[in-house]
């Protein structure tokens, strides 16, 4: 494990670190110390996914969908939309010190035993992008509705009671065995016979599929053994139950086995052992009856589940958040919410962030990450099977349909680039950031001194309670760093406040 501090550069126009030191204008990038996630029985204190220098690190930030291979319903609009270089420059200057970037199984293996080296490279690109800017990459092996193959064909006519479906994203066409049932659906994109038999498939490992999938992380794992600026890996996004009991055993042995072959890959001298995220299922009443603690009992695990609360389902955020936060305490692991946000613009949309904000802060969670940076016109989410006229779309920036027509960022999710503690010595013990007036208040307490590095958002320079603090203008606001030891407090609030 790499154990030095190191140098970013910030917005390509003031080096600084996310660590607590400055570095000469245009200083090249160097390594990121790598992040773990430490567990309860590993120390004395809570669990956090902390840097090589002890600090908890808050990893807050967006998806990012524009490497995704998904079903296109319309020729003529584009199921995603490239990341620029101002796009990266935009991430940075929300104060973001990650992104969850989706990576498709369909076209990293699209042939079996035939990894894309080519998809790699853009994988790559997308990591070196981010880390240019002082950005994580979490690798997220996307998919929904397992894949782009269940799409009902075009003159079908379906049942009473039933519809076409829509393909999505996720699993090579190889890997996509539905037994040849029905792909149109009674309801929901996870309901057609086709796809809960391919989701059976998976889980009992018909044709080796299973194993298959595993073998794509032990890839990606060698592929990226030695970057420490990847901060972890996703190991499936949202599976599914399927049709009977087979994920019970089934996904917790895809996970143990992909967590072993990530394990195998990083064993090489100067690999970085980098954290596992583990979702639950998509349905159910509870996320694990699926032998979790099995994969849960591994080190270096983060708990990634999905909290859409006031948003896709009316359970209010605060509720999710406590029903999440008591399996991670039982699974003695971090918090992290993979996929949060809302789709349109109303006051009712912006208050349920502030409160979505306010309980983040509260349950000092690890960090979370907004569903999605820019959702493309041709997207499924955004266009009917049919392939009609997407209507624009409202995501963390706006999108104009028909031309993928970029609208920025949405000023009224500016609760989510709110002030926060990016690297914290020791642990911390509360933490409020108020999205409105811009006060943030965090305490902590560390056994050995360290640099408390803090993202203060905004044109107006913040007002620190404490002497001895460190105050840089980046793109989109402040750095602020201050040496700490002991039990520290710190409140910083905009100047003229």
């Amino acid at each position: 494990m790499i154990r030095r501090l190191c140098t970013i550069v910030v917005a390509g126009v003031l080096g600084v670190t996310a660590f607590g030191a400055v570095a000469p204008a245009g200083a090249a990038a160097s390594p990121f110390p790598p992040l773990t996630a430490l567990r309860v029985d590993r120390a004395a204190t809570p669990p956090a996914v902390v840097d090589a220098a002890g600090r908890q690190t808050l990893l807050r930030g967006v998806n990012v969908s524009s490497l995704g291979d998904y079903w296109q319903a319309n020729r003529r609009y584009p199921t995603v939309v490239p990341m620029t270089g101002a796009d990266w420059d935009r991430i940075a200057a929300q104060g973001f010190d990650s992104v969850r970037l989706l990576v498709s199984w369909s076209r990293l293996e699209p042939r079996r035993d035939r990894f894309d080296r080519s998809y790699l490279a853009r994988i790559r690109a997308a990591v070196g992008a981010a880390k240019a800017r002082g950005i994580y990459t979490i690798l997220d092996m996307h998919q929904d509705a397992w894949g782009k193959y269940v799409a009902t064909p075009r003159g079908t006519t379906c049942p009473d009671g039933t519809e076409p479906a829509k393909g999505w994203d996720g699993a090579p066409r190889w890997a996509t065995l539905t037994g040849g049932l029905s792909t149109c659906t009674p309801g929901s994109r996870e309901a057609s016979p086709a796809a809960q038999e391919a989701w059976r498939a998976f889980y009992a490992n018909d044709r080796g599929i299973r194993d298959e999938l595993v073998e794509a992380w032990g890839y990606l794992a060698r592929a990226f053994r030695t970057e420490a600026a990847i901060g972890g890996y996703d190991l499936l996004n949202e599976p599914n139950h399927g049709t009977d009991d087979a994920f019970r055993s089934g996904l917790a042995v895809f996970y143990g086995d992909a967590i072993a072959a990530i394990r195998r890959a990083e064993r090489p001298a100067g690999s970085v052992d980098h954290m596992i995220l583990i979702e639950p299922t998509i349905y159910g009443q509870d996320p694990f009856p699926i032998r979790f603690p099995t994969p849960m009992s591994e080190d270096n695990i983060v708990f990634a589940p999905h909290n859409y609360g006031d948003s896709i389902t009316s359970i209010p955020v605060e509720g999710l958040f406590d029903y999440f936060q008591s399996i991670a305490t039982r699974a003695d692991t971090p918090l992290w919410i993979g996929e949060y946000g809302w789709f349109s613009v109303s006051e009712e949309n912006t208050a349920a962030l502030a409160r979505y904000a306010a309980k983040e802060d509260a349950l000092l969670a690890a960090g979370s990450s907004w569903w999605q940076w820019r959702q493309a016109c041709g997207d499924p989410h955004s266009i009917g099977y049919d392939g009609g006229r997407p209507d624009d779309q409202v995501h963390f920036q706006r999108n104009g349909c028909p031309g993928d027509v970029n609208g920025g960022v949405v000023a009224e999710w500016a609760c989510a680039s709110r002030a926060y503690p990016m690297r914290s010595p020791g642990r911390l013990t509360a933490l409020s950031s108020d999205c409105g007036t811009g006060a943030m208040r965090l305490a902590g307490s560390t056994d050995a001194p360290g640099t408390l590095v803090v993202w203060y958002p905004g044109a107006q320079r913040p007002v620190a309670s404490v002497d001895g603090t460190r105050t840089i203008r980046v793109r989109g606001g402040y750095l602020v760093s201050v040496r700490v030891r002991g039990d520290y407090t710190l409140e910083l609030r905009r100047s003229g406040g």
